[in-house]
């Protein structure tokens, strides 16, 4: 038997003792992996902004500014990957439960 996936899973960013961001699990395959990407693909960017820059100029305070957006949107990207990768599995089980 197939455990059912809720609704709406909670993202934890640790920002607040309940959750308030979540992931509707409903939605489609491609609009969730789309909402992944987007978020790896900000986080790629900015790499590839740090990688350019002069960091003896940078501010320690810049710097944390920096990790905690990537830390942020990969959070976020990864738990939306998470719901896209039960979803596949779920689908491969079901697929082999009719073979």
């Amino acid at each position: 038997m197939f455990q059912v996936m809720p609704r709406y899973l909670p993202i934890d960013t640790y920002d607040a003792e309940t959750p308030v961001l979540f992931v509707n699990t409903h939605k489609e395959l491609s609009e969730l992996t789309a909402c992944a990407m987007h978020r790896f693909t900000v986080v790629r960017d900015l790499a590839d902004t740090l990688t350019s820059l002069n960091l003896k100029n940078t501010s320690d305070c810049d710097l944390v500014r920096i990790t905690r957006a990537v830390h942020l949107l990969m959070r976020e990207g990864c738990a939306v990957l998470d719901v896209v990768q039960a979803r596949a599995l779920q689908r491969e089980n079901e697929y082999k439960a009719t073979i």
